[in-house]
């Protein structure tokens, strides 16, 4: 009874925690379904207080409405209930990610995936997301450097300062391309990216866009850093310009500083747009050397090019080789020609052919040497994997091979012993005769040359044996051929001189010779039977 107890008590372990284990499954999938769409939402209130700051900025600085008007109150209004609604967005993710390790590690308490870096993550985020403009912020007096090196202060609104910060919030769009890239869509991905030990962050999805399509990325992230920036810059230096055109001024300092080029036309004259263009070449400069990395690669030879190529270059070589060769062996004909020439005229032929003969050998061994170079630069084009696939379908073919050659060798080995053992259990020595049913059967191996006889041939191929018999007996040997399935030879031993036969056969080539035979100790072997030398023998090589 006991052991019924305990055997339902395991049975319903095992089916609470297999429907635990579901239970656990389909709650991770709702709060990756929710984690996706509060990121989503977060973006949408980033972008959102970001576009209302960008247009309260520039109908003030157009000087079309003020700052104490009702539209310019609105709209830093419903930026300030964007950005309190972005930090609640910020914190219901991150109380999702601590849901969601919870499940992973199978704890119960929330303070176990709290930790200290998760801590950091979220202070920093709310830093990031909680600087924005808000009614009644004013002025602040803002440092120019003017051309004579002179400095004043100029009074900036202080919704400039705080509106260049918010551009920092680019960040929750790199989160919604990890979320929603295919490598993190795939559970299969991430299952063999954490057998790797590889995280899933942002870093991975800009490298595989970049290995995927890197024109694409370094051309969409120019575009966007050149906008921005130049926003920036504007509302940095156009406070102090007397010029209008300060966005086409901006855009041009912006893209001249990323190439590193800097024509000096346009300075900045504040030291937030100083800081900006030192930001600017830095991140130029990076992208010009990822530009051309991405473009190098692209005019980059394939493998099979190259292949071509080397193929191409190395069979011109070899016909420059043989024409050079065969120049050699011209000129040495004519230098000995001309040696043996006794004609006055001939030294002059003779210099000629000599100098002509040192540049054929001169222009051979540059040849060799291009020859040697090429095949240098062709090893180096080896695929590695390629050779390794190769060779392991080599060494499998090998294996496949041998295992045969095994069981062929086992086989041959297995009828070996049979054939032994029928000639030994049919080699009974009784008083120095052989019945009937001691006969033995040699069976002859197809395409030897027995098959090749005819029936009623008194002259098979068989060869003569010779041992010692010191009991000499006459004996009886008559061989037996059978169609089917194979030719049998029957060796039988009679006491008298009579041959015995065998019927029910197709056909039967009967030989009869006398012959001599030795007897120890009522032994008989196959292979000391002695027959005379006129007639057809049974050696031990037949057998």
């Amino acid at each position: 009874m006991a052991s019924w107890n305990v055997l339902f008590r395991l049975i319903r372990q095992l089916v609470a925690s297999d429907s635990t284990a579901k239970m656990r499954c389909r709650q991770r999938k709702q709060l990756f379904q929710q984690r996706n769409q509060c990121c989503d939402f977060s973006l949408v209130l980033g972008l959102l207080g970001l576009i209302l700051v960008v247009i309260d900025t520039e109908i003030t600085a157009l000087n079309i409405v003020d700052k104490t008007d009702y539209p310019s109150i609105a709209l830093r209004s419903l930026a300030l209930v964007s950005t309190v609604l972005l930090i609640g967005t910020i914190i219901n993710y991150h109380r999702i990610e601590v849901k969601i390790a919870l499940i992973d590690s199978g704890a119960d308490d929330w303070r176990v995936a709290v930790s200290t870096d998760r801590l950091i993550k979220l202070s920093i985020e709310i830093l990031i997301c909680i600087v924005c403009p808000f009614p009644g912020s004013g002025v602040v007096n803002w440092t120019y450097v003017r051309e004579d090196h002179h400095v004043s202060s100029v009074p900036v609104p202080m919704d400039v300062i705080m509106s260049i910060p918010m551009y920092l919030r680019v960040y929750l769009f790199c989160r919604f391309m990890v979320l929603h890239s295919r490598q993190f869509q795939d559970a299969a991905t991430r299952s063999i990216a954490a057998l790797n030990r590889i995280s899933m962050d942002f870093w991975f999805v800009v490298k595989t866009m970049m290995s995927d399509h890197p024109l694409r990325v370094l051309i969409m992230f120019t575009m966007i850093y050149w906008l921005c920036a130049s926003w920036a810059f504007t509302q940095c230096e156009r406070w102090d310009r007397p010029f209008e055109h300060y966005y086409m001024n901006s855009l041009w300092f912006v893209i001249v500083t990323f190439l590193s080029i800097g024509y000096g036309d346009v300075v900045p004259r504040t030291y937030v747009g100083r800081a900006l263009a030192v930001l600017t070449g830095i991140v130029g400069a990076g992208v010009s050397s990822a530009l051309i990395a991405v473009i190098s690669r692209k005019l980059e030879l394939s493998r099979a090019e190259k292949h071509v190529n080397n193929f191409m270059a190395d069979s011109k070589l070899t016909n420059q080789r043989k024409n050079a060769a065969a120049s050699v062996l011209q000129h040495t004909w004519f230098i000995h020609r001309y040696q043996r020439s006794s004609n006055k005229g001939d030294d002059l032929r003779l210099r000629q052919h000599q100098r002509k003969f040192l540049n054929a050998i001169n222009e051979f061994r540059r040849i060799k040497w291009d020859q040697r170079k090429l095949q240098e630069r062709g090893n180096s084009l080896l695929d590695i994997g390629k050779l390794h696939n190769e060779m392991h379908e080599t060494l499998w073919e090998m294996h496949r091979t041998q295992d045969q050659f095994i069981t062929q060798i086992d086989l041959l080995t297995q009828r070996i012993g049979d054939l032994q053992n029928v000639i030994m259990t049919q080699q009974t020595p009784q008083n120095g005769t052989l019945s009937p049913q001691n006969t033995v059967n040699y069976v002859s191996p197809p395409g030897s040359a027995y098959n090749n006889y005819p029936p009623n041939s008194n002259h098979p191929p068989f060869h003569q044996p010779k041992l010692a018999s010191p009991n000499p007996k006459r004996y009886s040997v008559q061989a037996t051929a059978i169609t089917m399935p194979e030719h049998v030879l029957h060796v039988q031993k009679s006491s008298d001189n009579t041959p015995t036969g065998n019927g029910g056969l197709v056909h039967q080539h009967a030989i009869e010779k006398r012959g001599t035979l030795s007897q120890t100790s009522n032994d008989l072997e196959p292979d000391e039977t002695d027959i005379s030398a006129s007639s057809p023998l049974i050696t031990r090589q037949n057998f």
